[in-house]
């Protein structure tokens, strides 16, 4: 019965340690991620949504800090940014003269692409942004 007792005690120490490991892992990447996402990011180009073509025409930064906050610096002005991250999903907004505009995207390898609307809309913009 003591030999049952140890051996269950053993492999109840070792899920534990295993447990602790997984979940230092996750929140690892998690840090990893928000890592990737803090800095500037410098526009690359933009299209509208169902248009083949792609513009370059604005001088666009966005600035990402740590608080989930950040600054928007676009054709000589600067806006207030709010955002979050959730996996590869990064929603954020813009706000400027008491207008609000949301933002969503995705942020993969150092390239932050997003929409300033639905999606499947006509009018909508699709933007590419590459970490500074």
């Amino acid at each position: 019965m003591k030999k049952f007792f140890a051996l269950l005690l053993a492999a109840l120490t070792v899920l534990s340690v295993f447990a602790c490991f997984t979940a230092c892992k996750k929140e690892e990447a998690k840090d990893d991620k928000k890592a990737e996402a803090l800095g500037t990011f410098v526009y690359e180009k933009h299209k509208y949504v169902g248009d083949e073509e792609w513009y370059s025409e604005h001088e666009w930064e966005l600035v990402l800090d740590a608080e989930g906050k950040g600054t928007s610096k676009r054709d000589g002005a600067e806006y207030d940014l709010t955002w979050e991250l959730d996996g590869e999903k990064i929603p954020f907004k813009e706000t400027f003269a008491g207008i609000t505009i949301e933002y969503n995207g995705t942020l993969k390898d150092g390239v932050l692409n997003f929409f300033d609307g639905d999606p499947e809309s006509a009018i909508t913009c699709e933007y590419v942004f590459n970490k500074k």
